[in-house]
């Protein structure tokens, strides 16, 4: 699923467009394969076993709904999910859309960063993915899993990081208005 544009801002270069890594798809795959195998083996047990037409059609309605059971929210849903998430990354802000049954989202401002870090285990290297961390100031920083390239994504976010200009100096204090005592209007 494409990234909706109509999200940007007129200007807003985008600069990476991305799913969470293909690891996240691997147990949805052994669910549907194991659970295809399994239901297969009882199928034959079905065939061979049961005699009346009426009782193989029950059987065949309970196997699949057995199968629809564990498949659907253990296998076609995180697939579903895992296709509907997208991290964002453009020269302004960094948006990350988790899908879900509830619609949700983080946008950091590329000016509220303060630090980007990423951190990924040897699995993780092994696989090019990991999590990236968004620190913003005194809230606590955002992480974002299965990131895939997270090396490279850590570097592009950092280099954006480096081209905004630097913010405008704190304006000086001014001076509080003196009170005083009395009817308004009057010295």
């Amino acid at each position: 699923m494409g990234f909706p544009r109509s999200v940007l801002a007129p200007g807003e270069e985008l600069l990476v467009h991305s799913h969470p890594h293909w690891r996240a798809l691997v147990r949805p795959a052994l669910v549907a394969v194991v659970g295809a195998g399994l239901a297969g083996i009882a199928g034959g047990f079905v065939e061979v076993q049961v005699v009346h037409a009426a009782d193989r059609s029950v059987a065949w309605a309970l196997l699949a709904g057995l199968y629809a059971l564990v498949v659907v929210p253990y296998g076609l849903w995180p697939a579903v999910r895992w296709a509907r998430t997208a991290l964002v990354v453009t020269d302004e802000r960094v948006l990350y859309r988790p899908a879900g049954s509830a619609r949700r989202g983080v946008d950091v401002p590329l000016r509220r960063v303060s630090a980007v870090r990423f951190r990924h285990t040897l699995a993780d290297r092994a696989l090019g993915t990991g999590c990236l961390i968004l620190e913003c100031g005194h809230l606590p920083p955002v992480e974002i899993d299965h990131v895939p390239h997270v090396a490279t994504v850590h570097a592009l976010v950092y280099d954006e990081l480096q081209r905004l200009p630097p913010p405008p100096p704190p304006a000086p204090p001014t001076r509080a208005p003196r009170f005083r005592w009395g009817l308004p209007g009057r010295r």
